[in-house]
């Protein structure tokens, strides 16, 4: 029985532990699927988290395809962050490669494709987009990493696009707050800087730079021990530690060198810099130029331990000053006044008291155009009155004038000049008169004794040169008186004579260009065509052993001047460059043009067109002690004999009188360059009528009537004897009156005027004048061996002859004058 029931109790046995096991089992899976419905949710919290905190920091995700072209997925965020909308997660590369800024989309497209090619992990890249969805650009930076092969082949790219449009915009403005910074910092008149904690400089400003004088990155480098007054740097070198060590503001003053080498006392303020963090980055420092501060603290300083020694000797000092100034105001040979700002006089000196001759009149407090001094002079005190308003407004006056006194005129020089305080404000005006009445004369007397001076040397040379010249003459006419003097001797000594006379006309045409009275035939001329032919005449002159070399590179150079002075001023300088030389060495005539005629002889540079005509010799040089004389009339350093001085002075006086002027550069032993300054002229005019007049010969008069003006008897009478050889019919008269009362007579009485210029009364030129304005059809022509007159106006168009003439030039100019009146008879 206990057996079968055993084994009727089995099956049951068995049925309860199957029941107990799947309540477990599914109370296990009901927990597996809580705990599974939990962790979904959890994931989709942190899913929605991420995407809250992917949209708040402007992140999406990116993921790129790489094995088979480009396949991209684009996250929500990312569609978001871009502008795009939901069906373009899977957007084209060429989608994305259009919507970039079109300035950044080469070269985020290159950095791309560089990044698959390569073998790097890492990707990342910044550009600019422009949103479809607003037009917006924005700033995306990118960061990814790319999944390769086991051949380094690029399969795919996962990264975050992060918009950083905020903070590129903030770093633009920080550029340009720093940009900013610059300008307002160099703009500071004072030395700004930045120092990093290592103390060297990560900024200076213009200010900073130009107090070093040296380049900006110089400057930054450039450790400022160096410019530290060795006195100063042990002091400054422990305040700066310590001031840098308390991280609070602190301050230095010490002298600097500046850039020119001078020490500056600066007073230099440091401030703590800090970064965002908090933490100490370095200092930023501005330097104040207290140098006159600082001389003053120190003088200040000086003063005030001896101050009341100082006041003593200050006071003492003043009080000799006041009374050494009262004895040098009073006792000064000058007229001293002060003034107030209403012209009023304060002060007055002794001299000026008694130097007004006005008895004891008080000027104290009347203004100064009021005084005696110079009221009995008119116009004198309303140019005072002028001059003090000028002072007022900080100018100075300076004048010569003529006093009316009662005891008789005296000259004076009048200044006046602004009195300033110790704030250099015009407090008033210093008037001052120094008397020069002997000064003045003692001038006059000088000059009289120069002119003397002057007519001694002239009367000397001119009287050796001219006795040389008439012993010729006497001994050829006492030899002329012989009856029995062959005809041919008898040639020799009319030749010598005429060739004499011909060579004391130069002599005396030398010495009026010396003296700018020659009267001189101006023409136009080419000045290279007569430097050719005066080269050819001095070739001679100088002698074999002596080379000449002549540059003229510009032949087209014209002048208007005397041909015949100018050729006897280049001669007359070759010949003293001969001499220079003793007649071996090389002689160099240029021209050029030159738009200056230079400063000479204390005379300003004068602007225009000018022909320069230079002579050098490699001579013995010239002194320097006889520069400023060698243009002097009979100024001469050769030997008795040698020369008679009137050639330099010549060619000075030919120069000044054609409106030039002539230089000379030289050094003792190297030779002398003389050049002479012409104004150029404009060519002129050629035709077949100037070639006629210049081949016009010289034929006599026949019968036509000559009125001879002439005061002088013995010239007079020789005048119209010659005429009358030549044809002419004359009378003669002694003066111009008396010509005048001839032609109101009868003014068809004569058919040409031959009148001297220098006459008593009406000079000839005036009578010139006198007779073109009255009888205008009457021709005139004038004589003369000096005049000052013609000198003065030489072109008022009349004919002029110079004494003394041959028949031949009489015989021409007469022809000319009266072929201009009606054709001569053939």
């Amino acid at each position: 029985m206990q057996v079968s029931m055993n084994s009727a109790d089995a099956p049951r046995d068995e049925v309860v532990p199957d029941i107990a096991g799947a309540a477990a089992l599914r109370q296990h899976i009901e927990e597996i699927a809580r705990d599974r419905d939990q962790a979904y949710r959890a994931l989709q919290e942190r899913e929605a988290e991420l995407a809250r905190i992917q949209r708040i920091a402007r992140v999406g995700g990116v993921e790129v395809d790489l094995r088979e072209g480009f396949r991209n997925r684009r996250s929500p965020e990312y569609l978001i962050i871009h502008g795009l909308p939901e069906e373009a997660a899977n957007e084209t590369h060429e989608d994305w490669v259009n919507r970039v800024h079109p300035d950044d989309r080469i070269k985020a497209e290159q950095d791309f494709i560089a990044a698959v090619n390569s073998k790097q992990e890492d990707y990342t890249t910044e550009y600019r987009i422009i949103r479809p969805s607003d037009g917006e650009i924005r700033w995306i930076r990118v960061i990814a990493r790319i999944e390769r092969d086991w051949n380094g082949r690029a399969i795919r790219l996962v990264g975050a696009h992060i918009d950083v449009t905020d903070q590129m915009l903030a770093q633009a403005k920080l550029r340009e707050s720093e940009e900013r910074f610059r300008l307002i910092a160099d703009s500071a008149p004072v030395p700004i800087w930045l120092t990093r904690l290592d103390r060297t400089r990560s900024f200076v400003n213009r200010a900073y730079v130009d107090f070093l004088g040296l380049s900006h990155d110089e400057a930054l480098a450039f450790d400022w021990r160096k410019a530290l007054h060795p006195e100063d740097l042990p002091r400054i070198l422990a305040q700066q530690q310590t001031g840098e060590c308390s991280l609070k503001p602190f301050f230095l003053e010490a002298r600097y060198r500046r850039a020119d080498g001078h020490w500056r006392w600066l007073r230099s303020e440091s401030q703590p810099r800090w970064d965002a963090n908090g933490q100490h980055i370095g200092f930023i420092g501005v330097a104040h130029d207290v140098t006159a501060a600082k001389q003053g603290e120190i003088e200040l300083r000086r003063i005030n331990e001896t101050l009341e020694e100082r006041i003593r000797e200050r006071t003492a000092q003043l009080e000799a000053n006041e009374a050494r100034m009262r004895a040098i105001f009073d006792t000064s040979n000058q007229y001293q006044a002060i003034l107030d700002t209403e012209g009023r006089i304060t002060h007055v000196n002794r001299i000026a008291v008694d130097g007004m001759r006005a008895g004891g009149v008080d000027v104290i407090g009347h203004p100064l155009w009021d005084a005696p001094w110079f009221v009995h002079t008119p116009g004198v005190s309303e140019m005072l009155r002028k001059a003090f308003a000028r002072v007022l407004a900080g100018d100075s006056f300076r004048t010569e004038v003529r006093l009316d006194f009662a005891n008789g005129d005296r000259h004076f020089e009048l200044s006046m000049r602004p009195l300033f305080d110790q704030h250099d404000a015009i407090m008033g005006a210093v008037a001052e008169a120094v008397d020069i009445t002997e000064r003045i004369q003692g001038e006059e007397l000088l000059r009289q004794s120069q002119k003397m001076e002057a007519v001694g040397q002239l009367t000397g040379g001119v009287a050796h040169d001219f006795n040389n010249l008439l012993t010729i003459i006497r001994s050829a006419t006492d030899f002329l008186r012989r009856r029995d003097l062959p005809e041919e001797r008898r040639r020799r000594y009319v030749d010598a004579i005429s060739e004499t006379v011909e060579r004391a006309s130069k002599l005396t045409g030398q010495l009026l260009a010396f003296a700018r009275r020659q009267p001189l035939t101006p023409q136009v001329f080419n000045v290279g065509e007569q430097v050719e032919s005066v080269v050819q005449l001095i070739r001679p002159l100088v002698g074999s052993r002596i080379q000449i070399e002549l540059a003229v590179t510009e032949t087209s150079l014209f002048t208007l001047a005397d041909i015949a002075q100018f050729q006897t001023a280049l001669i007359n300088l070759a010949v003293n460059a001969r001499d220079a030389m003793n007649g071996e060495g090389r002689l160099t005539i240029s021209m050029r043009s030159t738009d200056t005629l230079p400063a000479l002889r204390g005379q300003s540079a004068r602007p225009g067109a000018f022909i320069a005509i230079s002579v050098a010799d490699t001579g013995a040089g010239i002194a320097p002690q006889h520069l400023n004389a060698i243009f002097e009339p009979f100024f001469t350093t050769k030997e008795v004999g040698k020369g008679t001085g009137l050639g330099l002075s010549q060619a000075f006086g030919f120069a000044k009188q054609s409106e030039g002027d002539i230089a000379v550069e030289s050094r003792l032993g190297q030779g002398a360059t003389f050049t002479i300054y012409l104004p150029q002229a404009a060519a002129p005019q050629s035709g077949p009528e100037a070639g006629h007049a210049r081949s016009e010969p010289a034929t006599i008069g026949r019968g036509y009537r000559v009125l001879v003006v002439e005061d002088n008897d013995e010239v007079g009478q020789f005048s119209t004897e010659l005429l009358e050889d030549l044809g002419y019919v004359t009378r003669r008269v002694a003066n111009a009156h008396d010509a005048l009362a001839i032609l109101e007579t009868d003014e068809f009485a004569v058919d040409l005027v031959f009148s001297d210029v220098i006459m008593p009364g009406i000079n000839g030129l005036e009578l010139a004048g006198i007779i073109r304005d009255r009888y205008p059809g009457l021709p005139v022509v004038l004589t003369s061996g000096y005049s000052h007159v013609l000198a003065e106006n030489a072109h008022h168009g009349f004919e002029l002859i110079k004494k003394p003439y041959s028949v031949e030039s009489l015989s021409r100019i007469l022809r000319k004058a009266m072929a201009e009146k009606a054709p001569l008879p053939r």
